[in-house]
């Protein structure tokens, strides 16, 4: 069952009663003007797998219940005014291949559990709020093709696992306050394509 209202002009918010539409599979609403926040209804969508909500004005939350979407996919809530943190639930999305949530408002460290999406391909993080160091754990995302977690705060070093990632092809840091040397461990990443660390502090010898 979809649902596509993608690319109109729609106001308001998104109803709560969303949640009852439990065979839905697909949902499209991005690039409309929808405001106020995700509702927490949208966790009984357990057969959900496509979920699309960019471009919208949506603020508040990433409410933790998107953590039941045991089927889901795709998770695209880039373009919004969202707030808060990642919340930890979202590492129970175990087949989630694509997580976009670039271009919010969104803050603290990025948690651990991130780890836990061992099918992710794409993760795009970028122009957010979030600090902290980038957990060693991202090494252990080794469908990982895309990491761009640009325009943020980000503080410490680059993991030596990030040598993990064996299929990654963009990898994006610019404009955060990284430090340290540039990990040798970049060298492994022979299906590199697109490497952007400008502005950061880091230092020492290519």
């Amino acid at each position: 069952m979809r649902l596509d209202l993608g690319n109109n002009r729609l106001t308001g918010h998104i109803p709560g009663e969303v949640g009852m539409l439990r065979s839905l599979n697909y949902i499209d609403i991005a690039g409309n003007y929808l405001t106020g926040n995700i509702p927490e209804s949208i966790g009984n969508l357990s057969k959900l797998e496509l979920f699309y909500l960019y471009d919208n004005k949506l603020s508040g939350s990433i409410p933790s219940e998107i953590g039941q979407l045991g089927s889901l996919i795709v998770l695209q809530l880039l373009g919004n005014y969202l707030t808060g943190v990642i919340p930890p639930s979202i590492g129970n999305l175990t087949k989630l291949s694509n997580l976009l949530l670039s271009q919010n408002m969104l803050s603290g460290s990025i948690p651990r559990e991130v780890a836990m999406l061992k099918s992710l391909s794409v993760l795009a993080l970028a122009e957010n709020n979030f600090s902290g160091s980038i957990p060693s754990e991202i090494g252990q995302l080794e469908s990982l093709s895309i990491l761009q977690w640009s325009d943020n705060y980000l503080t410490g070093v680059i993991p030596a696992s990030i040598g993990n990632l064996t299929k990654l092809s963009k990898l994006v840091l610019s404009q955060n306050k990284l430090s340290g040397s540039i990990p040798q461990e970049v060298g492994m990443l022979k299906s590199l394509s697109v490497l952007v660390l400008a502005g950061n502090n880091f230092s020492g010898s290519i």
